[in-house]
């Protein structure tokens, strides 16, 4: 079936860069200097988003199936295996993944917030939640959905900005607050691309698309170069700057074109480089 698709390379691209620049994000010594383009993640819930919105729109069951199984066999199944390893390795030489033997409970709150000793699956929980919530919202209110989801998006930032999100949650314990206080703050994203989608942007961007790219290469190089936006407090993405700035990345891969494989594979072996 994959065969038969036809596959944007420009995406898949955009997909290995992001992936790269999470790994440096979270590796890099001096990782720091990149907390101005904290960008990948947001740019990858705008796409997740962005791609899901004919299956809300025309309430595609199965393909709503589909996206629930590709999320939450991962979400289930590794970190299960890494309790399982963990525990026997332990078991064997008193030395484990985690310094420690994992309880029960570990596993039952790994599973349930997404974080315990599995940390960065935070981001799957509440790639599953907001699927669940946008989904529900979409069946609920039929034609009229898009327009509860920008409403959302206002309540979303309106919880950042008046700092109640921060405030609601900064008592919990470390992954409470850092996987259900991030809900707030990637909930934007997830509403943008929906939005993308529903108001034809790319397509109607195309139509300019050498004066788009320009202008969205300003946008970022202000972005990274100036304060041009207020910081404003949070768990990990917090603000507008993010939003903006992920979506310039992905109207960007959007509006190039790298559908030539030598092309992609000469790129990414430069980028690799």
């Amino acid at each position: 079936m994959r065969n038969n698709k036809q596959i944007n390379y420009s995406f898949e691209l955009l997909r290995s860069i992001l992936s790269f620049w999470v790994v440096i994000i979270h590796c890099y010594r001096y990782a720091y200097i990149f907390e101005k383009g904290l960008f990948p993640v947001p740019t990858f819930m705008i796409m997740s988003f962005y791609f899901y919105y004919n299956v809300l729109k025309n309430k595609v069951i199965i393909k709503i199936k589909q996206r629930f199984q590709r999320i939450l066999i991962p979400y289930i199944i590794w970190p299960i295996l890494l309790f399982i390893f963990n525990n026997s390795l332990f078991k064997i030489s008193k030395f484990s993944l985690y310094y420690k033997k994992l309880l029960l409970n570990d596993l039952v709150v790994q599973l349930i917030i997404g974080r315990k000793y599995h940390l960065i699956f935070y981001y799957q929980f509440i790639l599953i939640f907001l699927t669940i919530l946008l989904t529900s919202i979409s069946f609920l209110f039929n034609k009229s959905f898009i327009y509860i989801f920008q409403m959302l998006l206002i309540v979303a930032y309106i919880f950042q900005y008046s700092y109640l999100n921060l405030y609601i949650f900064k008592g919990y314990s470390y992954n409470i607050k850092y996987s259900l206080g991030n809900i707030f703050e990637l909930l934007p994203f997830a509403i943008m691309g929906i939005t993308l989608h529903h108001l034809d942007i790319i397509k109607k961007l195309k139509q300019f698309k050498c004066l788009t790219i320009i202008y969205i290469g300003i946008i970022i190089f202000l972005i990274l170069k100036y304060d041009i936006f207020v910081r404003i407090k949070g768990f990990f993405y917090p603000g507008v700057l993010l939003n903006i700035g992920g979506n310039c990345i992905f109207i960007l891969f959007s509006l190039l074109s790298f559908q030539n494989k030598k092309l992609l594979f000469l790129l990414s072996l430069y980028y690799l480089h």
